[in-house]
Formats: structure tokens, sequence, C-alpha cells
């Protein structure tokens, strides 16, 4: 073995770079022993399921029904000493991915698990274990009774569906208080909720199915969490508690705030009974069509809700209804965001599917002194809609924010573009922007090729991805001459009447 083998750091790092592929480990932990024992905790370190334990046993005692694996006869308690040396290393029971390999596609039948935990209880068989995702308990269809025996001391993070359960408040009184991370889902709304105040190191909090009838309960337990700084909540019901006249409730170490609902106004109704200091990053989902009014009642609540307006760095709302069994039009126009304007720290904005965007070039040049540092804006619509954005406003708006990377935007190209001059009237160009990469022009009109493809590959010489939501017009031709101007950086204008891009294929774009 080389000398390098010795030292620990150079191992990690091996395994850190291996970890990805479960072949690679499996072939590392035959190689010699110094690289055995490490290399087998990393590959045991994170399991989706019971499955790949249970394949410990030898094949006279395990039997498959499906995809369930169940005990052929009992094992004796030497039987049993495989799956415990593995289990031992076991740090983290995760979520499953939608589709399992090997394995992990497994479950295992609830007699099956009740049997090994009556020989081994979860705390002596995973000593080791901080972290635990409910969900092969919930496929052993024997969930319920096991719950109780993973709220072990020094658990740092627990993931519990409590779908099957009326008895949800002896679960959440055994919660460890070692807990940083804790998310509860639901089928139905959730009217109980974990005294918080017992869990003095959360710091991160999901909740899916919180009953909206329970709003201004619910954050007053949450406030008792003291360090608490991501919080998710799923919301349910849309009759709702006090909603005005009532003192909002300061959450002062909240950091990250992520909320869906089947409709915005459910949203609406939460901002609005809270007050951040700290908020960096906002999400909103919701499954309807919201109107015009809804969405500024939203806007306008959250700029109240947020009283710090330096710290927001992120602002996503996404609209997840199904468009296409929806053809309502929804005019957003610019004053409906412009209250935004009033955050100067954002970093990415991202508005989807929640209207046809009407917005105007005195927004879009005020976008660059209001947000300086912003790297993505996204404004994308399901359906066209009327645009007085400019091409030429949104070139200069792109070029003056230096570190934008990433934009989605419609603009109306049937005018002229408009290019600086010099006293001498020689054309000047608009700075170089060098940091876009992508570029959506949305539902973009283009009825003529133009200088479009020189502008843009020459103040953004970077960009790497051109998109749109549909090829109307020219903008197919501009693409690809654009795309020839970056692969012929020395063409000028004027060599565009030439078709080069036939010489180069099509486009990727």
């Amino acid at each position: 073995m080389h000398r390098a083998f010795d030292s620990e750091d150079i191992i990690h790092s091996i395994l850190a770079y291996l970890q990805s592929s479960p072949k690679d480990l499996k072939t590392l932990a035959v190689t010699c022993s110094r690289l055995s024992g490490p290399a087998l905790d990393s590959l045991w370190a994170e399991q989706y399921s019971f499955g790949p334990l249970f394949m410990c046993l030898t094949p006279d005692l395990r039997k498959f029904v499906g995809p369930t694996i169940h005990l052929a006869r009992e094992p004796t308690p030497s039987e049993w000493e495989r799956l415990q040396i593995n289990a031992a290393r076991v740090r983290r029971f995760i979520e499953c991915p939608i589709f399992p390999r090997g394995y992990a596609y497994y479950g295992v039948s609830g007699p099956a698990l009740q049997s090994l935990f009556k020989q081994f209880p979860p705390a002596t068989l995973f000593p080791n274990l901080c972290a635990f995702n409910s969900q092969p308990l919930r496929f052993s269809r024997s969930d319920i009774p096991l719950y109780g025996k993973f709220m072990l001391p020094g658990l740092e993070a627990l993931a519990l569906d409590v779908s099957r359960t009326d008895r949800v408040e002896g679960y959440f009184g055994a919660l460890p208080d070692s807990l940083r991370q804790l998310s509860i889902s639901a089928c139905r709304a959730l009217a109980v909720l974990p005294s918080l105040e017992k869990l003095p190191k959360l710091l991160t909090l999901s909740i899916d199915g919180l009953d909206m009838r329970m709003t201004r309960q619910a954050i007053t337990n949450i406030q008792r969490a003291r360090y608490l700084h991501t919080l998710k909540l799923t919301l349910r019901k849309t009759s709702y508690d006090q909603d005005g006249g009532v003192m909002t409730l300061e959450l002062s170490s909240l950091q990250r705030l992520s909320l869906s609902g089947k409709v915005l106004p459910q949203c609406t109704h939460y901002i609005r009974q809270i007050t951040t200091c700290q908020l960096s990053h906002l999400t909103i989902e919701y499954r309807r069509p919201a109107s015009p009014i809804e969405i500024a009642e939203f806007v306008e609540s959250f700029v109240v809700s947020c009283q710090n307006h330096g710290s927001l760095t992120q602002f996503s709302v996404v609209d997840k209804s199904d468009f296409l069994d929806d053809e309502r039009v929804i005019p957003l126009s610019s004053e409906i965001f412009r209250p935004l304007l009033t955050f100067t720290g954002l970093l990415s904005v991202v508005f989807e599917g929640i209207g046809n965007y009407s917005l105007d070039d005195m927004f879009i040049n005020a976008i660059p002194d209001a947000w300086p540092g912003i790297q993505e804006l996204k404004f994308a619509s399901h359906r066209p809609a009327s645009c007085a954005v400019s091409f030429t406003a949104m070139v200069v708006f792109a070029s003056r924010c230096r570190s934008l990377q990433s934009l989605h935007l419609t603009c109306d190209a049937t005018e002229p573009t408009v290019i600086p001059q010099d006293k001498d009237g020689t054309e000047r160009l608009w700075p170089a922007q060098s940091a876009l990469r992508r570029l959506h022009f949305g539902h973009s009109k283009v009825p003529q090729v133009g200088r479009m493809p020189f502008i843009l590959a020459k103040v953004f010489p970077a960009l790497s991805e051109l998109k749109c939501s549909h090829f109307a017009g020219s903008l197919l031709e501009v693409f690809k001459l654009v795309k020839v101007l970056r692969k012929f950086p020395d063409r000028d204008e004027s060599d565009l009447e030439y078709n080069w891009w036939e010489h180069i294929g099509d486009s990727n774009y």
C-alpha cells in the first residue's frame, strides 16, 4: 500500500470523489484492508430503504413477494450479525428517488422489521444514525407503531409522514431535543404541531399540510424556535383565521421562507401575519391562476412584511397551474412589480407563469439602479401579451447590469434599434457585458433580422444560450446569425448579408 494512504485527508478526498458510484466504492473496499473500512462506511452512510440491509442475510433467510422482502424463517442471532455490522455504518436514511436502483428498490415487510427490531432496537442497531426519513417504514405498511423507536437521542434531522395516524401528539411529544431539521407531511390539514419550544437547536422546519385556520397559533409556536432560519410551509384550507386588524408576529431569525398553496391569497394571508428583518430568500408557489388584484395585494403585503429591504437576495413567484387548460388572460402592468424596486440587494427575481406581462421601458430602465447586483431576471409567460419593452431598452438594461447572467424577457423589436452616437455622428455601441450567458426572448416580436444579431454578439460576447417561446417572425435567423458572429468574431455587420450560417449547420439554440 502506498504511504499516501496513511493520510486520512487523502482517503477522505478519494471517497468523496467516488461517493456517487457505489460500484467503485465496492471495488475500493476489496482493494486492501486499509481502505476497506472507510470505503464500506462511505458506501453504507446513506440509505433509501431497509432493503440493502436485509440483502445481507443469506438467501435461505429471505423471500420476495413482488418488490417486498419477507423472512423465510426467523434468523438466529449469529445470522443477523452481518446485517448488524453494516447497520452500524448507516448515518442517514433519506428520501427515496422516484426511480430507485439496485436493492434500494426493495421494501421490507412489517413483520420482518418487527422481528429485526425485537432483536435489536434501532437505538442499538443504528448507533451512528443522525438523519431519518420515515419513508422506508411507510412502505413496510406497519410504519406508525415503529415511529417512536426512531426518536433517538442525538438525531439531527427527522422527516415524518403522519398521513396514516390520528395520534400525532404522541409522536410530536417524543421528538428528540437534538433536532436541527424537522419535516412533517400529511395528506390532510394539520391542526396540531409539535411544541417548538422543546427543540432549542432547530434551524430548518418544513410542514406539508398547515391548516390555515390555525395560522396565528402556528406562527406563535414558530416564534419559539429562536434560531430557526429556514421555514417551508404547504398551506391547506381556504378559510382563514383573523386577517387584518391584528398585530403582526416577528420571526426575527428567519432567512428563508417558502410558501405553497392552492391559491395565492393563502400565501398573502400568511405573509400579512408576520414581519421579518433578516429574510434573504422568498419562494411562493400556487396551483390556481391569480388575478392581477390578488398578485398586487401579495406584492404590497410582502413589501410591508419584510422590514429590511437590503437583506432580500432571491425572490420567486411561480404559478404551477396547468396552463394548457386555462386560456384566461391576466394582464400584469409594471405598476404591480414597481414596489419591489425598493429591495436593493436582489440577485435573483423570478416570475414564472403568473400572467401576461405588460412591462414598459421606464420600469426596465429603473432596475439597474434598484438592483445593481442582479444576476437572474425572469418574467416568463405561457402566453403572449402586449409588450411595451423595446429591444433597445432591453439591451441598455442588460448592458448596465454588469453581473446579469440569465435574462428571460419579452420585448418588441418592431421599431428600429437606436444606437448611441458620438458628437461626430459615429455610432458607438453600448459597453460589452461579458457576464450574460443565457437569454430567453419569450414571446418577443421580431418582424425582421435587422441589426439585432450584430448588437447581441458584440454587446454580449459570452452569450452561449439563446431561446424563445416560439420561433415567430425572424427569430430563428437572428439566433443563427448570432452563432455565426460568435464563431467568427472577426466578421463585421456587413458580412451578415451573406448567409454564413449555412456553412456551419443549424443552430442548437
